[in-house]
């Protein structure tokens, strides 16, 4: 598996859509039952094949067309750095076009040079040289499939994600389908495949995500994640009675309907509907607003020759990025300070930020030398040799946490839900629960506590360092092979400092 995480969505929630309260207050009217995704993350690398499974209506269709950017989120972001192919059945029934109209269509979106004989190969690939003339709405499921598995095939996209197209497959096109996907493990590219079809799934991948009413329930190895699902599916089945039913996974519906305020920081408009303005009011404030700020800054340039000053720099810095012969490779991976502090150099003429140890970052490109790192919106360099690492891909040790328990502090281990209970929350409302001992942007040590909390570039909380004990037989026992040991559990990793005696916590 590669290094470098090509597709992530972090944080997502979506509402449905379905509900009559769709008003002039829109989005803001959704209640905690609209909830369709809740707090969704997924980070997919190159070299992974991606399946994701789940029961009926738990949205993992929808899971896939926010990966593939066809629908926006209303909270959390997707990040893309390869180029995608998107197949999705749902589409048959409003494609009107012939089955070579199509095709034709279809291929001009190729990231490469398409030959005109294309056309006749994909439709010869997919078996339907007898409906090249037929409209697509009228191919039957299976022929509908095997035509845009013929297309994602052809696509060479960096990126494939096939959705619910496995399960209309025969067996000649599931060994083909299994090939493909071998071929874009072994040559570091990735693939997503979203479907009911268990076994298939399975065929086709290395790593499995399942998605349980709207929320990502387990993640991890092919085998331990379709061993847990085929068992909840199996106690689902063995329930006779409607009662019995309802009860039936109640805590994971009880999550599904919560509204998201341990993950989002909701503004007051949003929390308190009848604080929001009318909507003509809103844009007058605006305007105004742009309106002053405008003259605002245009006497300053005057008066200062700020804005000529700028022009050079912008000018000079534009001129240095073209003749740059180490230019930065797109990366999205994560960093963790290692020296006392670090500085990162800005590269849009603000001021330089100074990190301090166990800090952590997201990085976005890298050269031979150097990270890109951007932190609240802006970007920096600095040395690689300052951070360690960090690849969330499925390479390190898996490892249940109460293995390693005996060699953490019990001033953490012992209040461990407590303190992982505020997780993803904002940098302010984290301050009001953990008192800080001091102010910090990046790493704050609790009041009387050695514990230290860790913000991300969105300013939430992302995990804790706090003291390991019993070094020694730590080392004997899982026998690191440098200064840091990096383990792995079901919601995040745990890294072993064993220089300063430290552990790092960090869910992603």
């Amino acid at each position: 598996m590669g290094s470098a995480i090509v597709l992530k969505i972090i944080n997502v929630t979506h509402y449905y859509r379905n509900q009559k309260k769709q008003n002039i207050l829109k989005p803001f009217s959704y209640q905690p039952e609209d909830i369709e995704l809740n707090n969704i993350t997924l980070h997919i690398y190159q070299g992974e094949a991606l399946g994701i499974i789940g029961e009926a209506d738990s949205s993992k269709s929808l899971v896939g067309e926010i990966l593939a950017g066809t629908v926006k989120p209303d909270k959390g972001r997707m990040v893309r750095i390869a180029s995608m192919f998107y197949a999705n059945m749902n589409q048959k029934a409003v494609e009107t076009m012939s089955v070579r109209a199509y095709v034709q269509d279809v291929i001009q979106l190729y990231e490469y040079e398409v030959p005109d004989h294309k056309v006749d190969q994909i439709i010869k690939y997919a078996h339907l040289e007898s409906h090249s003339n037929d409209a697509i709405k009228n191919l039957s499921d299976p022929e509908y499939a095997q035509l845009l598995f013929s297309l994602a095939r052809a696509s060479k996209a960096e990126i494939i994600i096939l959705s619910h197209i496995l399960s209309y497959l025969d067996n000649d096109y599931m060994e083909k389908a299994a090939e493909t996907s071998r071929e874009y493990i072994d040559e570091g590219l990735t693939w997503v495949t979203i479907d009911n079809d268990i076994q298939k799934v399975q065929a086709v991948s290395n790593y499995i995500a399942w998605i349980s009413h709207g929320q990502l329930r387990k993640e991890g190895s092919v085998k331990r994640v379709i061993s847990a699902y085929e068992a909840h599916e199996k106690d689902r089945a063995s329930i006779k009675s409607e009662e019995a039913m309802v009860y039936f996974d109640d805590d994971w519906k009880r999550n599904r309907s919560r509204m998201p305020e341990l993950t989002y920081n909701f503004k007051r408009i949003e929390r308190y509907h009848h604080a929001q303005p009318p909507a003509f009011l809103a844009r007058i404030w605006a305007w105004l607003a742009i309106f002053f700020v405008g003259i605002l800054l245009a006497s300053m340039f005057i008066f200062t020759g700020f804005g000529e000053l700028e022009t050079r720099k912008v000018l000079t810095e534009d001129t240095i990025a073209k003749n740059n012969k180490d230019p930065y490779v797109e990366k999205l991976a994560y960093g963790i300070v290692e020296e006392k502090e670090v500085k990162l150099n800005p590269s849009n003429g603000k001021k330089a930020v100074t990190l301090p140890r166990y800090a952590v970052v997201t990085i976005t490109g890298e050269n031979k030398t150097k990270y890109r790192i951007d932190i609240d919106g802006d970007v920096y360099t600095t040395s690689k040799s300052q951070f360690k690492y960090l690849n969330p891909a499925a390479l390190y040790n898996q490892i249940d946490r109460e293995k390693i328990a005996p060699f953490m502090k019990s001033n953490y281990i012992n209040y461990v839900d407590y303190f992982n209970g505020e997780l993803h929350k904002s940098h302010a409302k984290v301050n009001d629960t953990l008192i800080p001992q001091s102010k910090g942007r990046f790493v704050e040590q609790i009041t009387q506590q050695p514990i230290s909390m860790l913000f991300n570039d969105q300013n939430k909380l992302i995990g804790y360092t706090f003291p390991m004990v019993k070094q020694d037989e730590f080392k004997k026992k899982f026998n690191p092979d440098d200064a840091y040991w990096i383990g792995k559990t079901e919601e995040g990793y745990f890294v072993a400092d064993l220089q300063n005696g430290q552990w790092i916590y960090i869910k992603l």
